[in-house]
This record gives structure tokens, sequence and C-alpha cells, in this order.
């Protein structure tokens, strides 16, 4: 994977931030385009993507749910506009607490916000804890299920943070 390769760092949801900042740095200073100010136009465009990868990299190895998207992208475990489908439990869960939602938008009800973000604060752990063994790993170690346990967890956070956002 060529962020991680490029970081010189292993496949990882868990990544040590003060090793990435290191070689971010290194990195930036080798690669800045002003370096390469009175080379070829070609040595320029090349360091220019470097330097355009490096800082791309950068932001998606910092963010862990960045991260597990990039793997999951780059082993083709989800792919661009995918369907995913939930399980009906879960969704049977999130509608319940999208017609709450509907009810304070017509009636606000400080207490019924506080419980729908206490909901939403349990859930997001719950679905966390199914898949923390793997953001704990110092090397991502994942067969197909472990994958695919990833897989949920990605599109049930997402579904998640977006009923949040519904409620800020």
């Amino acid at each position: 994977m060529y962020y991680f390769e490029l970081f010189d760092i292993p496949v990882s949801l868990n990544v040590n931030k003060s090793a990435l900042m290191k070689k971010y740095y290194q990195l930036s200073k080798e690669f800045h385009p002003d370096h390469f100010s009175l080379q070829s136009a070609e040595s320029q465009e090349k360091a220019l993507k470097t330097s355009t990868d490096i800082n791309e990299a950068k932001k998606i190895l910092d963010n862990p749910y960045k991260r597990l998207e990039y793997i999951l992208k780059e082993k083709n475990i989800i792919e661009p506009d995918e369907k995913y489908t939930l399980p009906p439990a879960f969704l049977g869960e999130m509608m319940d607490i999208n017609e709450q939602l509907m009810e304070l938008e017509f009636e606000p009800n400080e207490e019924l916000t506080t419980s729908i973000k206490e909901s939403l604060r349990l859930q997001e752990e719950q679905v966390y804890n199914s898949v923390s063994k793997y953001f704990d790993m110092e090397e991502l170690q994942c067969n197909e299920e472990g994958f695919q346990l990833l897989k949920d967890f990605y599109y049930k956070r997402k579904y998640l943070q977006r009923i949040q956002e519904k409620i800020s």
C-alpha cells in the first residue's frame, strides 16, 4: 500500500504518531518543490506530485477512520458508491433512533436529545468493540472474516456519524 510504503510504516490501524510526524517532516523536507527549482521540468513535476502524495498520505495516516477507509479501498474490500446492506438488527435500532429524531423536529425535548445521544454513544461503543483488536495491532493481520468485520464497522460507523450530524 503506497502511503504506508511511502512513510515506511507497517500497514496498521494503529500508527505511531511520533514516527509518522518524524517521517512526514523528513519527506516534506526531502521532496519540497523548492529543492528541485533548478532541475528539469520532469524532476520538478515528480517532486510536486510526491509532495502532494506526502501531504495526502499524512492526512489519511493521521486519522484512524480515514486510514481504515484507505486500507479497505486498497484491498478492494469496499468500492466507490457501494450499496452495502447493513444487518437488519442494526437498521431496526437506527430506525427507532431516526423516529425519535423526527419527534424532536416537531417538539424539541432536551431529555429525549440526551437519551438519543447516549443511545448513539452506546451503539458506537458496541460497534467499535467488535473490531477493537484490529485497532490495537501493530501490523494488521486480517483474514477474510476480519476484513468483513472491518467493512461492517466502517459502514455502521458512517451511518452513526450521519445521525450524530443531524443532532448537532
